[in-house]
């Protein structure tokens, strides 16, 4: 087992969150790396994945970033999402067709720190 890295400080995270944004035009890559870099310094916290079928739009699912606290349990707003199509069958159940674009909500990772700092728990 492989100890934790240790908690960055706060002008360290916004540097490294800030990279992962700017890494790259394609911002499925943007999201993903911003995810992975969370994941791996604050064990505390979830950037995470949500699937919301046909709720926004008729057709498409949309795959949700969010950020919860694995201790108080409370969540940010969507900071960007996944668009893939999909269908239903003949016998209605709904399938996950292609991938299509993302859309990145979040401007700025300051406000993902001050989360952080609000739900420390």
């Amino acid at each position: 087992m492989t100890n934790p890295s240790p908690t960055p400080t706060d002008e360290q995270a916004l540097q490294a969150m800030q990279a992962c944004l700017d890494a790259s035009t394609d911002i499925y890559v943007q999201l993903n790396s911003l995810r992975d870099w969370v994941n791996a310094h604050y064990p505390d916290f979830d950037l995470y994945l949500e699937d919301v079928w046909n709720e926004k739009v008729p057709g498409q699912t949309h795959i949700e970033y969010i950020l919860r606290s694995r201790k108080t349990l409370n969540e940010t707003d969507v900071l960007g999402y996944d668009i893939y199509l999909n269908h239903q069958d003949a016998k209605g159940v709904w399938h996950l067709d292609d991938y299509v674009s993302s859309v990145r909500l979040l401007d700025n990772p300051a406000g993902l720190l001050n989360f952080m700092h609000q739900n420390k728990g």
